[in-house]
């Protein structure tokens, strides 16, 4: 798309790289963020003891 408005080479290839950096910054984001809640996740079952999945068995 860039190269039919631009008709350039060299814009094609630093657009595409800079597309390519925005989405390993937010997959590596995305990553940290799964890890961050699991991590809190795991802290709260830990205060709190397991839980069960079905409440009707006490």
């Amino acid at each position: 798309m860039v190269y039919f408005v631009s008709h350039s080479i060299r814009r094609v290839i630093i657009t595409t790289f800079g597309a390519s950096l925005v989405l390993q910054v937010a997959y590596f984001g995305s990553v940290l963020f799964l890890v961050w809640r699991a991590r809190c996740n795991r802290r709260a079952v830990e205060r709190t003891g397991p839980r069960r999945c079905d409440p009707d068995h006490s």
